[in-house]
């Protein structure tokens, strides 16, 4: 048993009674340790450093929601003790993980766990598949299973003693982490590395955890997500509010969407279009190089929570990749990064949209019964004033503005165009796109507590267009001429792509395709703008991704609770497991019986070409 530097009784006491409680515990301990208990766990991580302490080791235990970093000559029996007897009363069990760092010299790329055999297969067998699968992100990596008394590192004593524990009914388990972090000759690092395992072995100690609670103790916990992290510090606060301010403050959109477009559209028209649009934007009132210094200055490698540093610094690259832009804005690399965003065309979505747009229906059929830009606000502003009363500390708007082509949501204001004209038809089918999707999942993510939920995860408009277009069938809004729309801008990102100019892009449309000349106008604008701008192909995607997603039993309403993407799913399902994030407002049509009606035609297998109303 440890014989150094002893705590403070009454500290024990307190930290104890906190325990109890189920409060949240962050407290230095003398000789630079550290306690950190986010909720009451039957389980917490320990790792004794001897002399000064590992970056990699530390970092592995601060994914976990309980963790011990001290050094080896601080005795933490009493406090250990204190921890077990009031996870004994309410648990039953109690579980102990040291974990330690094998010898740097070693060749050997083995996880050693050290445990007694009886009683706890489910919890050795989750670890070893865990740590076994670290082999696909370095081969060579296994595992090895030592059945034995000795579960600590053998340069030092035991926490406490095996045979004491075991009265209590408390289990302790050694693990010996492999050299794998650091060269074994050089020293150099492998930062990248090991971000990956970083996020891995969180999800392996937990889930090792789940098997132990579900077998030995009264199971309080009805999924392994929540035996994670539920503080955000303050460092994730600071990094998720000063990315969210940047992305922002950046209005990205309206900084790339020519302002000048019925101009234009007049000279395109006058030239017979035999001309090349020469489009204006708004002057960039932000300097990139500041934005994206200021972005580099966030500290994310300290940032503790696994799945939050993933998220954060995934959307630090796209909200960099957006100032690349503004600074590319009107010359050919604007589009190489905007591929770098979106991604390349996929060949069954293009051969999805050839086939919609080669059926036997025209292309574009007339549109009637036509309103305009006064009436198309004022039925918006009604849908708004529904959500103003569900949010009330939020100043939704809408505004009629001369500089904008078709409609653009900015966070919370909805801007028309003075010149739209639309068919009454598909009004309610728009309104529902903007502020039943776009506004609204700007509106959720305002409520919780994480900025990139209003402010977008990266990669999240794929998911957040394909809802909106859904949302247009759900209402009864969504025809061939849509799908259709849709189907012509995979083409003419396609032809983008291919190095078609703007006069080769609308040809394709107008000519080869039969769209009217001034559709083919405003979607060959939407995709040569900026210099060339690849979104208006994932509209299409989004919407089949979608379809998939639904009919294998996904739940969409979980997507209104922020903008993020299908991808991040289990990522939302874990931050939901753990009570960080909160239940959505639903939209209004959601209420409907008939919109609910087509929910299930599309759970139950309904096709794309189906939703046409």
């Amino acid at each position: 048993m440890p014989n150094g530097c002893m705590l403070d009784p009454l500290f024990i006491k307190s930290i104890g009674t906190s325990f109890k409680n189920g409060k949240s515990i962050r407290r230095m301990l003398p000789l630079n340790g550290k306690l950190v208990i986010d909720q009451k766990l039957p389980y917490i991580c320990v790792y004794r450093f001897i002399g000064s302490e590992d970056y990699h080791l530390s970092s592995l235990l601060k994914t976990q929601g309980a963790y011990l970093i001290i050094d080896s000559e601080l005795d933490v029996s009493s406090l250990l003790r204190e921890l077990i007897d009031h996870a004994i009363k309410d648990f039953k069990s109690y579980m102990i993980v040291e974990i330690w760092n094998n010898d740097i010299r070693s060749e050997n790329r083995n996880f050693e766990i050290r445990y007694p055999a009886e009683k706890i297969a489910a919890t050795i067998q989750a670890l070893e598949n865990g740590f076994k699968a670290f082999n696909s992100l370095l081969p060579g990596v296994g595992v090895e299973l030592n059945d034995t008394r000795l579960r600590h590192p053998e340069t030092l004593e035991p926490l406490i003693s095996l045979d004491e524990l075991k009265k209590t009914g408390t289990l302790i388990l050694g693990i010996g982490i492999p050299p794998i972090f650091i060269d074994r000759e050089t020293h150099q690092e492998y930062p990248l590395f090991f971000r990956l395992v970083r996020r891995k072995f969180a999800a392996v100690i937990k889930i090792a955890a789940y098997e132990f609670v579900r077998v030995q103790s009264d199971n309080k916990f009805e999924h392994y997500l929540m035996l994670g992290k539920t503080r955000l510090d303050n460092l994730v606060r600071s990094a998720d509010a000063r990315i969210s301010a940047i992305s922002e403050k950046m209005d990205f959109i309206s900084r790339v969407t020519p302002v000048n477009t019925n101009e234009e559209w007049q000279k395109f028209q006058k030239k017979k279009f035999n001309y090349s649009p020469n489009f204006s934007y708004r002057l960039i009132s932000l300097d990139p190089e500041i934005e994206k210094r200021k972005l580099f200055n966030i500290p994310m490698e300290n940032i503790e929570h696994p799945t939050l540093a993933f998220l954060l610094r995934s959307k630090r690259m796209e909200v960099e990749k957006q100032l690349i832009m503004l600074e590319e804005r009107g010359t050919k690399e604007f589009l190489h990064t905007s591929l770098s965003i979106f991604g390349e065309l996929d060949e069954d979505l293009k051969k999805t949209a050839i086939n919609l747009l080669n059926n036997e229906l025209p292309n574009e059929q007339p549109e009637t019964d036509l309103v305009n830009a006064v009436e198309f606000t004022r039925a918006a502003d009604a849908e708004l004033e529904i959500y103003r009363r569900k949010f009330p500390r939020l100043i939704l708007t809408v505004k009629i503005k001369d500089n904008v082509n078709g409609l653009i949501v900015s966070g919370p204001e909805l801007l028309v165009s003075k010149h739209l004209s639309i068919s009454r038809a598909r009004m309610n089918a728009l309104i529902q796109h903007e502020i039943g999707t776009h506004i609204l999942t700007y509106c959720n993510g305002r409520e919780q507590p994480l900025g990139l939920m209003y402010a977008g995860f990266a990669g999240y408009e794929q998911t957040q267009e394909g809802i909106a277009v859904l949302s247009e069938y759900l209402v009864g809004g969504l025809d061939f001429n849509r799908l259709k729309l849709l189907a012509a801008r995979v083409m003419a990102v396609d032809a983008l792509i291919s190095g078609a100019d703007f006069i080769e892009t609308f040809n394709i449309l107008h000519r080869n395709y039969g769209f009217q000349s001034h559709t083919a106008f405003t979607v060959s604008m939407r995709v040569h703008r900026g210099g060339g701008y690849t979104k208006d192909a994932i509209y299409l995607k989004g919407l089949i991704e979608l379809l998939e997603f639904i009919k294998k039993g996904g739940n969409i309403f979980t997507l209104y609770s922020g903008k993020f993407a299908l991808e991040h799913m289990p990522l939302i399902e874990e931050l939901t497991h753990l009570r960080i994030i909160k239940k959505p407002v639903l939209p209004a049509y959601l209420e409907s019986p008939e919109a609910l009606r087509k929910l299930n035609l599309i759970r139950n297998g309904l096709e794309l070409t189906d939703l046409v109303n």
